[in-house]
């Protein structure tokens, strides 16, 4: 069994701008849920979706990873460091065997299946697969997107385990272009501020998130009701900025901002509503008063998942304006170019924070919210709160006006 380590252990953090980053690059914690639904957007919203779920991953892990195999003095000692990493990231637990991977407790696999009535027809594991591909292509010294990874078997599908199996494309015979663009953050002028008790909140984080289990999971309670836990992971920010990115400019975008607003309302609904009954919510939040203490402390919390700063600039009664300074998927517009950055995510995590606490009122509620409840209020809280979104590149800010 390789050595798990605290995600955190990985950190660098980056006060200043309201990053985490490993080895330079942006990551944040999602939950198994809040990634499902992504992925559906994805899907949905793009007629080879499931191939740039794959491409994203390939590209936000291959970077990262490059850095431990810069460090590593053969191939073997690099792809144990990045099955550890694998495992400590929550991605699961990966087993090679035959010339194949085995991934054993897949949580996206088996989010999958705890969220839908019926097997997937197709494998979920798409991330998982990048990934592989990623750390082959390093440790045999491969161009990414050389190296080809399909998934076999899905727990999703109801199949035993999951089963990936890399395969090396000759002149990346399967015909889908590599789009990496460059990204250097280094160019991008972040919007700064001083938060003296920022590492102070963040060790007091370490010890309420626990570290993966042996199975490669990361398990956090749950508030919700019916659900006792969820599964959390480290994802690389990038991730899900190249997908957003591609989906928007390429997909349908109609329906890729209609989904990808439903990921953020629901994730924030089953995220950071359930963390306020839990020991990191009190890290996180404090004791907040009055709805609008609440609101403003759960965004003033989004720096300690690597999420940039959200500050309100205006609440009152009916109207809500908030700045989104230094968020990952508006930097990766930037950098490639996009002149009006746009973040349906952003958008949708508000409405779903308005909602749960002006209209549901959930801090005064004695039951939990159900996710069901959840899925059922997002087409009430969109006729609820109407919504305008610009970007202002002098503060690197989407700034959001919510009225209702």
């Amino acid at each position: 069994m390789k050595k798990i380590r605290h995600t955190l252990d990985f950190v660098e953090p980056n006060p200043d701008v309201g990053k985490l980053l490993i080895n330079g690059y942006p990551y944040t914690y999602r939950s198994a849920f809040l990634n499902q639904y992504f992925e559906d957007a994805v899907r949905t919203s793009h007629p080879t979706g499931r191939e740039i779920l794959y491409y994203s991953s390939l590209f936000a892990n291959y970077r990262v990873l490059k850095v431990f195999a810069d460090r590593s003095d053969d191939p073997q000692n690099f792809l144990d460091v990045s099955e550890s990493f694998f495992m400590s990231m929550g991605y699961g637990r990966p087993v090679v065997e035959s010339g194949a991977v085995k991934l054993i407790s897949s949580p996206i696999a088996q989010t999958y299946l705890y969220l839908n009535t019926h097997p997937s027809t197709e494998p979920v594991c798409n991330f998982q697969r990048g990934y592989v591909s990623a750390s082959l292509s390093l440790a045999l010294d491969a161009e990414p997107g050389d190296i080809y990874t399909e998934e076999s078997e899905c727990v999703a599908m109801h199949d035993p385990i999951c089963r990936m199996i890399p395969k090396r494309w000759k002149g990346r015979e399967r015909g889908d272009e590599v789009r990496f663009p460059k990204i250097d953050y280094a160019r991008l002028d972040y919007y700064r501020e001083d938060n003296p008790d920022f590492f102070e909140k963040i060790a007091l984080l370490r010890k309420a998130i626990p570290a993966a289990d042996d199975t490669g999971n990361i398990y956090i309670p749950s508030a919700y009701g019916g659900l006792r836990r969820a599964a959390y992971m480290f994802f690389p920010s990038d991730y899900f900025s190249y997908a957003t990115w591609r989906v928007l400019e390429e997909g349908d975008r109609d329906t890729a901002d209609l989904m990808i607003k439903f990921t953020g309302y629901s994730g924030f609904l089953m995220t950071f509503v359930s963390l306020y009954y839990t020991p990191i919510g009190k890290v996180a939040y404090g004791n907040p008063e009055t709805p609008e203490e609440l609101f403003g402390a759960i965004l003033s919390s989004m720096k300690y998942w690597g999420m940039g700063f959200w500050k309100p600039r205006e609440i009152k009664d009916g109207e809500v304006t908030v700045s989104v300074h230094n968020f990952y998927e508006n930097d990766f517009q930037r950098l490639v170019g996009v002149s009006k950055p746009y973040s349906p995510y952003v958008v949708g995590g508000l409405i779903g924070l308005l909602f749960a606490i002006y209209r549901v009122k959930f801090y005064l509620q004695e039951d939990p919210m159900f996710i069901g409840d959840v899925l059922k209020s997002y087409d009430e809280a969109l006729e609820l709160f109407k919504t305008e979104s610009d970007f202002v590149p002098e503060e690197n800010a989407q700034v959001v006006s919510v009225r209702w």
